[in-house]
């Protein structure tokens, strides 16, 4: 079964490689506007690109650092992904998970043993300084034109009321207008009950990384619930060829994450994908340099990227099944 699977990712890809050398791309015409911000501004959406755990800072990835959000605001990234994750003591902070590798003085409180306290004074790879909910509130409040999508590292669904319980009532208690700039992950149609039983958040993503939901399944729940966006691994839009334009009909947009090369960017473009999550230190000006999204690609090139993303994509695929 994984190797007709791996086959038939490396014959799409192979397909996407000749379609693109002819200039073939899917049509954006045919695609719907998504749905009007419920804010009264440009909705957030528009932008193509989400800084991957608060952005790539100094050679560094999933810092989810105080020094990622200023260092890739300043780059001019306006949509901003950050993992969360619950300390011993019940609060919220910015991490990707418990390893050791970020923070090894924390290895001895024994991985998810560890307090607020001690999460906030130990310095990211001995460099970046840590957040905690209070923190990313604060900066919020301090930069008001950016927009936080959230990746809640829970799984059941009494942590998934615990977390994001704690996060409503602290936004609650700083600024209620904040949980319009928020924009939580939803990994099943549970989790979207349980989310949005404690607070209507305005805007939400469907996200596949955890899910083994049908492509029909996908775009229905979508449709549904009125989602606006849904996001995926690279490989979920290469081996459901056929979700990402069925996505776009119903004028959803789709962010695959993450993707750190730009020629596989103007690929999945190419198939229909409106934008990306990246931990690229470039601004997104300079991933996204005008026009480069809409024409040909240059085939040469684009042969020596596709087939080398090839074994990261089967690497993925074999992990999913």
């Amino acid at each position: 079964m994984k190797r007709t699977i791996m086959f038939s990712v490396i014959a799409v890809i192979m397909a996407g490689v000749i379609w693109c050398s002819w200039g073939f791309v899917w049509s954006n015409q045919n695609q719907q506007t998504s749905a009007t911000s419920v804010r009264g501004w440009e909705s957030w959406e528009k932008n193509k690109l989400i800084a991957h755990a608060l952005g790539g800072v100094d050679g560094a990835k999933y810092t989810n650092s105080y020094e990622a959000f200023i260092t890739n605001y300043n780059r001019g990234y306006r949509l901003f992904e950050v993992d969360l994750v619950q300390t011993a003591d019940g609060e919220l902070a910015a991490r990707h998970g418990w390893s050791h590798r970020l923070q090894p003085d924390l290895a001895v409180h024994g991985g998810r043993n560890v307090t607020t306290l001690q999460f906030a004074n130990s310095l990211i790879m001995g460099r970046f300084h840590p957040l905690t909910m209070p923190d990313i509130l604060r900066l919020m409040q301090q930069y008001r034109d950016f927009d936080l999508v959230l990746d809640t590292k829970v799984g059941s669904k009494e942590q998934v009321q615990q977390l994001f319980t704690q996060l409503v009532n602290e936004a609650q208690r700083t600024d209620p207008a904040l949980l319009n700039r928020m924009i939580p992950e939803i990994f099943s149609p549970e989790m979207y009950d349980t989310v949005m039983g404690i607070y209507p958040f305005p805007n939400k993503m469907y996200s596949l990384y955890k899910t083994g939901a049908s492509a029909n399944s996908i775009v229905e729940f979508a449709r549904d619930n009125h989602l606006s966006a849904v996001a995926m691994p690279a490989y979920r839009a290469v081996i459901n060829p056929n979700l990402v334009p069925a996505l776009n009909k119903l004028g959803v947009k789709s962010y695959v994450h993450t993707v750190n090369n730009r020629l596989v960017m103007q690929l999945l473009n190419s198939f229909g994908v409106h934008g990306f999550y990246t931990d690229q230190e470039r601004s997104p000006e300079e991933l996204l340099v005008a026009g480069s999204f809409s024409g040909q690609l240059e085939f040469p090139a684009y042969i020596r990227s596709g087939l080398a993303s090839i074994s990261n994509i089967v690497m993925k695929v074999r992990n999913y099944g």
